[in-house]
C-alpha cells in the first residue's frame, strides 16, 4: 500500500472516527444539561471543531470512493470514453480549485498562527488547529487526484 492510499483509508477511518466522537460528546451534553442540570461549557466548541476536521479528512475518502456530487444527466448518457474525458476534465476543475483553497487556506491559518488567533469562547483554542484543516485535507485530495489524473493518462494512451 502506498501513500496516497495510507492517506485515503487513514482519513476515511478518522473521519468515521470523529463523527462517532461527535455524537458521544453531544449525548453527553445532552444528559448533562438536561437530566443533571449541569451543562458543559466545552461540548459546543469542541464538537464544531471536531466536525470541521471529520468533514474535511472525508474529502479525501469521498473523491476514491467517487461519492462526490454529480450531475448524471448528460453523464450517464455517454460512452466510456466520453465518460473518461467528462472525468479528467472534472480533475482539472477539483485540482484548480483545491490548490487555490491549498494556497489560500495556508495563508490563513498561518496568519492566525503567527498572530496568536483564538476561538471567541470560554476555551480560547487557537485558531490556527481548526484553520488547518482546510489546506491540509484539501492537499490530501491533490495529492489523491493527481494520482488519478496518472492513472488516467495511463489508461488513456494504452487504449
Amino acid at each position: 500500500m502506498n501513500l496516497s492510499e495510507k492517506i485515503i483509508k487513514y482519513s476515511g477511518y478518522c473521519s468515521s472516527g470523529l463523527f462517532i466522537l461527535i455524537g458521544f460528546i453531544v449525548s453527553f451534553e445532552v444528559i448533562a444539561r438536561y437530566i443533571f442540570n449541569a451543562p458543559t461549557i466545552w461540548v459546543n466548541e469542541a464538537s464544531r471543531f471536531l466536525q470541521i476536521w471529520a468533514t474535511y479528512l472525508a474529502l479525501t475518502y469521498t473523491f476514491h470512493k467517487k461519492d462526490f456530487i454529480r450531475i448524471t444527466f448528460f453523464y450517464d448518457r455517454l460512452n466510456d470514453k466520453g465518460k473518461k474525458i467528462l472525468d479528467f476534465i472534472s480533475f482539472l476543475f477539483i485540482i484548480s480549485f483545491s490548490l487555490i483553497v491549498v494556497y489560500y487556506g495556508w495563508l490563513i491559518a498561518y496568519d492566525s498562527l503567527e498572530t496568536g488567533r483564538t476561538s471567541a469562547t470560554i476555551l480560547d483554542v487557537p485558531s490556527f488547529y481548526t484553520e488547518l484543516a482546510i489546506p491540509l485535507c484539501f492537499l490530501f485530495l491533490v495529492i489523491r487526484v493527481f494520482a488519478e489524473i496518472i492513472a488516467f493518462i495511463k489508461d488513456f494512451f494504452k487504449s
